[in-house]
């Protein structure tokens, strides 16, 4: 039996900012990589296509299916691109009439209402404990209605099963089959200049409750792969694949420190040698660690910074103080470790003067080299989407077609009076004010390239222009 995975070219849907996000979100598609992992050790023979990292259009993706001859076709996606899934699935319907299974965090939260008629199996929750026991029974032509987790269409009606268990040693799962992605496509700016990398994930769960995510999927409770099994992954990505830089993709990186100071010291007893990047809280991060992290190859990390209004990051539940990111940001600087900050428009509570409040502040903050400023999207499954659909806090949600929920030239909310396209426009001034500091273009430039930055900068100087030039407040 044969499985082809497809992951459909996604960044053309953002436009003017679609090489930015090429270039910015052009991650291995793991979970893919995963699945193909599992299918061969079923017994089942594999096929990976990432049409985004490869830049194939639909049909240049059938006609590699169509060669390969699948019994099952199976995709994955967010929230923001699962209609290039339904666009995908129609036309395999059409064409091909081949089977389609369909897994991640958007149809594990919408299930049944997002299980659309060209759709033969959706995959609900986490999938290495069952499913094996489906592409077992799908192969011998058996009934599929009670595999755990999984949605189904069985006799012209739709069956679900129960809930799928959680993998709760995470040592069981396989490594992802990386063997199957062209590798040598996937590139990031760093620091040290563009370089091949993959992604690595050593842990699932997350115990905070900001809104804006939904975390249902891996659940609140913290599951970490050993690090021997960690380390192995490292050492064939290092030394039999030869990628050195990796971009571990955990919510929070040092949460627990002292799991990470271990990764440290075996890292360095092994002799391995690469670069390394991901994301953590403020909170979690202190001069020390910080030192002893880029001994070992850290080069960049992330901050959810989201706003600097001291009342709104209470009301996103984000716990975490600004002088907290103050202080991480300074350690960074201090120590040449490249940070990005992520920041956010639009939030619960906000104002024309609460988002003034923030640009003001990036533009004082000269220890924040480099932000992203999106503008807060009501994600299915999140508390943000709750609030909005219940008008808390000023919200109000206008939109209900998740191809528009991106974070870059598009608003699905109205916030405090302040409509979608207003929301927009502010991103857009924001923006320009924000790279208007000279000390943030050289980062930006290293990071997207200059041919990837021109669409969108040539967006904000029409906005520039429709404002009458006024220019940005200098800062201080």
């Amino acid at each position: 039996m044969k499985i082809s995975l497809l992951f459909p070219a996604w960044c053309g849907s953002f436009g003017i900012y679609s090489r930015v996000a090429h270039k910015a979100s052009s991650f291995p598609p793991l979970n893919l990589a995963l699945i193909a992992a599992l299918a061969r050790q079923t017994g089942w023979e594999a096929q990976l296509v990432d049409a985004e990292v490869e830049q194939l259009s639909d049909d240049a993706v059938l006609r590699r299916v169509r060669q390969f001859g699948p019994d099952l076709i199976g995709m994955t996606a967010t929230t923001p691109f699962f209609h290039r899934v339904e666009e995908m699935a129609r036309r395999i319907k059409a064409e091909l009439n081949v089977p389609v299974i369909v897994g991640g965090q958007h149809v594990s939260i919408l299930a049944e209402q997002a299980f659309a008629e060209c759709f033969d199996y959706f995959f609900l929750g986490e999938s290495e404990r069952t499913l094996p026991d489906f592409l077992g029974r799908f192969a011998r032509g058996e009934s599929v209605g009670a595999v755990p987790g999984l949605l189904a269409r069985e006799n012209g009606r739709v069956v679900r099963g129960p809930p799928a268990p959680r993998l709760e040693n995470l040592d069981e799962a396989p490594l992802p089959a990386r063997d199957l992605l062209r590798n040598d496509l996937y590139f990031v700016g760093t620091p040290q200049g563009r370089q091949n990398y993959t992604s690595l994930q050593m842990t699932r769960g997350c115990p905070f409750r900001c809104v804006y995510c939904a975390n249902d999927l891996y659940g609140k409770r913290i599951r970490r792969r050993s690090l021997a099994n960690v380390l192995a992954e490292l050492e064939w990505i290092v030394r039999t694949q030869g990628i050195h830089h990796v971009y571990f993709i955990d919510d929070t990186l040092t949460l627990d420190r002292k799991y990470v100071l271990d990764l440290c010291d075996e890292i360095e007893r092994r002799g391995l040698k690469f670069t390394f990047e991901g994301s953590t809280r403020a909170n979690c991060w202190d001069e020390e660690l910080a030192a002893r992290l880029k001994s070992c190859g850290l080069v960049r990390i992330s901050f959810g910074l989201e706003t600097a209004v001291p009342e709104i990051l209470k009301l996103i539940q984000k716990d975490v103080s600004l002088e907290a990111y103050v202080a991480a940001n300074r350690i960074n600087n201090r120590l040449g470790i490249e940070t990005i900050n992520s920041v956010m428009l639009g939030l619960p509570g906000d104002t024309r003067e609460t988002i003034k409040q923030t640009v003001d502040f990036l533009c004082r903050a000269r220890d924040i080299q480099h932000t992203t400023y999106g503008i807060a999207i009501p994600y299915p499954g999140t508390e943000l989407h709750r609030m909005a659909e219940n008008g808390l806090h000023g919200l109000r949600l206008i939109e209900r077609d998740f191809s528009k929920y991106q974070r870059y030239a598009s608003s699905v909310m109205e916030v405090n009076g302040m409509s979608p396209d207003e929301l927009v426009r502010l991103q857009r001034a924001g923006l320009r004010r924000i790279y208007s500091c000279w000390w943030r273009i050289v980062p930006l430039i290293r990071r997207m390239g200059v041919l990837a930055l021109i669409p969108p900068f040539v967006d904000i100087m029409r906005s520039w222009i429709a404002s009458g030039f006024r220019p940005p407040r200098p800062a201080p």
